[in-house]
């Protein structure tokens, strides 16, 4: 019988056939304008801390670590500091465990339409930009004429809370505002990570051996949706430690310096005082703490994809 190829003459899928030049400029020219995009003006930034650009007029003249050690005797510094691992502890850490146990409910209703219903109010703030977000809690937090005091005198409870005016307490007020925004985002990849075939069989047969709803939650399925949960995390981290709006919008930093953060004293360092050179120095600050944050995802993914 005749046959289509000769032994040892076996045709190489489409996909594994060699790109031309023009194909691979069409793949590579791309990438490599954001990375030069990207890294260029990171080099930019921190050339610019480096140097002695104090006024609106650049100067590049090296002045070494004058604007680290300037930013470090700030006493605005260390309450940046302070307030930003707030951030990125209880900003981040409550929303996951939410958005765990709100996933797991949602995949358990056996009414598609509740879950429709509560996945949509859920999702609805996230759509928001971070502005209109700041500004509806603004008047929600407002203590005199604000909607939850309003609410809470009208059933006779005539202690309202201080809210964002409170110095004590105001940061913990603005954490909260994130996790009600980002709160659909983390239900969304957390259920997404559900629904892989191996974990439902894993599921099913955890089922089958009479393992409660709860046992199957810690012991099958948070174990396997491990990778889920590290991006989550790490994307989470770092919209905490760059976090602006919320605080630009409700506090700008106040009362005093109370919520400021990073971020915003970036802002007013640069554009308000003009010490571009000391501003650089706080952008290159919250990049070294993004990076850090995100070294343990970047060591998981490669055992993960190079074991």
């Amino acid at each position: 019988m005749a046959t289509t190829a000769t032994e040892g003459s076996v045709q190489k899928p489409a996909s594994l056939k060699r790109l031309s030049i023009a194909e691979n400029l069409v793949f590579l020219f791309p990438l490599l304008f954001f990375l030069v995009l990207l890294y260029g003006t990171l080099m930019w930034t921190i050339y610019v801390s480096f140097a002695n650009w104090a006024t609106i007029a650049p100067n590049y003249e090296f002045a070494g670590l004058k604007w680290y050690q300037f930013l470090i005797a700030q006493p605005r510094f260390e309450v940046d500091i302070i307030n930003n691992l707030k951030w990125l502890i209880l900003g981040v850490f409550p929303t996951v465990l939410i958005a765990i146990f709100l996933a797991y409910f949602l995949e358990l209703t056996p009414f598609p339409r509740i879950e429709t219903y509560i996945r949509t109010l859920i999702l609805y703030p996230v759509a928001m930009s971070f502005i209109v977000t700041g500004t509806v809690w603004s008047w929600m937090y407002e203590p005199g004429r604000g909607v939850i005091n309003t609410v809470l005198r009208s059933i006779g409870f005539d202690a309202p809370f201080r809210y964002t005016t409170n110095p004590e307490t105001a940061t913990y007020w603005l954490i909260l505002i994130f996790m009600w925004q980002y709160l659909g985002f983390a239900v969304i990849i957390v259920q997404s990570s559900f629904r892989t075939t191996e974990l439902q069989e894993l599921v099913e047969a955890a089922r089958v051996d009479g393992a409660s709803r709860l046992r199957i939650l810690f012991s099958v399925i948070i174990p396997n949706i491990r990778a889920g949960l590290l991006i989550l995390i790490s994307l989470l981290l770092i919209s905490t430690l760059k976090v602006f709006d919320i605080v630009f919008i409700v506090t700008y930093g106040g009362p005093g310096i109370s919520t400021d953060v990073l971020a915003l004293n970036m802002w007013i360092t640069t554009f308000q005082q003009h010490l571009v050179s000391a501003g650089a120095g706080l952008g290159v600050i919250i990049f070294l703490m993004s990076f850090i944050l995100v070294i343990p995802y970047t060591l998981y993914a490669f055992r993960k994809w190079f074991a």
